[in-house]
């Protein structure tokens, strides 16, 4: 009996034994092998292929044009990051990882995906770049900080749009947007603009440049370089504080017009006014004999100021007397709404030979303002 209470005893000291050891073993997996962290490298598991000039939707009638990057499988050392990408922190002793940050942000990472070497993680959009930034990366582990220079890239400039759609050399421009910081240059087409004042974050203003008179506008920052949706100015113009040479407008039309109005303006010193003496009056313009080449012409851009009582109120926009392409557009009470409209959507016309806002149950006297009329 002695003997078999011996030998149990001997059985229980020796499972003690191994559970402990065991317990130790995993316990120093669970930790790597121990020390104080080190960063050795920064490395991408993909890289970014670039598409140049994408047009990104912003808004339902704005886009932005400017270089897409796309991810793709790729493993390479690099010693900034981008925001929205993917990284691998490359190092010793990264096991017991409690946070990780860049420029005083956590950032979150899998922690199934951890090893003693290394740590999975993406820098999202809310961590901070550029000038003022500490640009470190600090990883925190169970025994110990480890710090890292690595500064964060500025993403490239959104421009959302500009106002006015047209203007003469020297009137100011204001350019509209995000990821303005540090905008060291604004050109139309090729032609440098001077930069008006302090641009913010999200607004720049410039003088238009001598000689534009249809551009698309490019701003760029430490960023790169973005591309307007839009192009500035016309290809070929109907009305700006004048008529175009050869171009003019009937009276009559149920509509009385003043076309050196200067009330409402929206550039330079006259705007159309034009008030409808029925509900179905309108604004035309042609039928002189003078005609416009549509063949290399896209879309027709105008303004629209909407007079009292006008919320809610349409007109539509007629080419060449053809009807059955009219395009409404709604009218905004007390400001210009600027319009682009393809034509192929108007008829797609190889030849311009007349315009029509043509006014759409709207009540009597009421009244529109019409500037920077013309096509790009």
């Amino acid at each position: 009996m002695k003997k078999i209470n011996k030998q149990s005893t001997v059985a229980m000291l020796v499972l003690f034994v191994m559970v402990a050891l065991g317990y130790t073993s995993c316990k120093k997996e669970d930790e790597g092998t121990g020390g104080a962290p080190v960063i050795t490298k920064v490395r991408v598991i993909s890289k970014t292929d670039t598409i140049a000039d994408v047009d990104h939707r912003v808004t339902l009638d704005s886009n932005s044009v400017y270089d897409e990057t796309r991810l793709v499988s790729f493993d390479s050392t690099v010693v900034a990051g981008r925001l929205n990408n993917q990284y691998a922190i490359i190092g010793e002793h990264l096991l017991t990882t409690l946070s990780v940050s860049f420029n005083g942000v956590k950032v979150n990472y899998n922690p199934a995906l951890l090893t003693d070497h290394s740590i999975i993680i993406t820098i999202p959009e809310d961590v901070p770049y550029g000038a003022g930034q500490s640009n470190q990366l600090l990883v925190t582990t169970k025994f110990g900080v480890a710090s890292f220079d690595f500064p964060i890239l500025q993403p490239p400039p959104v421009i959302t749009s500009f106002a006015p759609v047209a203007a003469g050399a020297g009137e100011v421009v204001t350019i509209t947007g995000t990821i303005f910081e540090g905008v060291t240059a604004v050109k139309f087409d090729d032609t440098p603009a001077e930069i008006v004042g302090t641009p913010t974050k999200t607004q720049i203003q410039v003088k238009v440049p001598a000689g534009v008179v249809q551009a698309f506008i490019f701003v760029t920052t430490p960023g790169g370089t973005s591309k307007s949706a839009g192009s500035f100015g016309f290809k070929a113009v109907l009305y700006d504080d004048q008529f175009a040479n050869g171009w003019g407008s009937y009276f009559g039309y149920n509509s009385t017009r003043n076309y050196t109005n200067m009330v409402n303006v929206k550039r330079g010193t006259y705007a159309i006014q034009t008030i409808f003496t029925d509900s179905y009056g309108a604004l035309q313009i042609g039928y002189n004999g003078t005609t416009i080449d549509a063949t290399k012409l896209a879309a027709v851009k105008l303004s629209i100021y909407g007079g009292p009582g006008t919320a809610g109120q349409a007109v539509q926009l007629v080419i060449n007397g053809n009807y059955g392409k009219a395009v409404r557009l709604e009218l905004s009470e007390g400001r210009y709404t600027d319009y682009t409209i393809p034509l192929a959507d108007l008829g797609a016309p190889a030849t311009i030979t007349e315009f029509v806002l043509q006014a759409l149950g709207v009540p009597s006297s009421t009244t529109i303002y019409v500037d920077d009329l013309g096509f790009i």
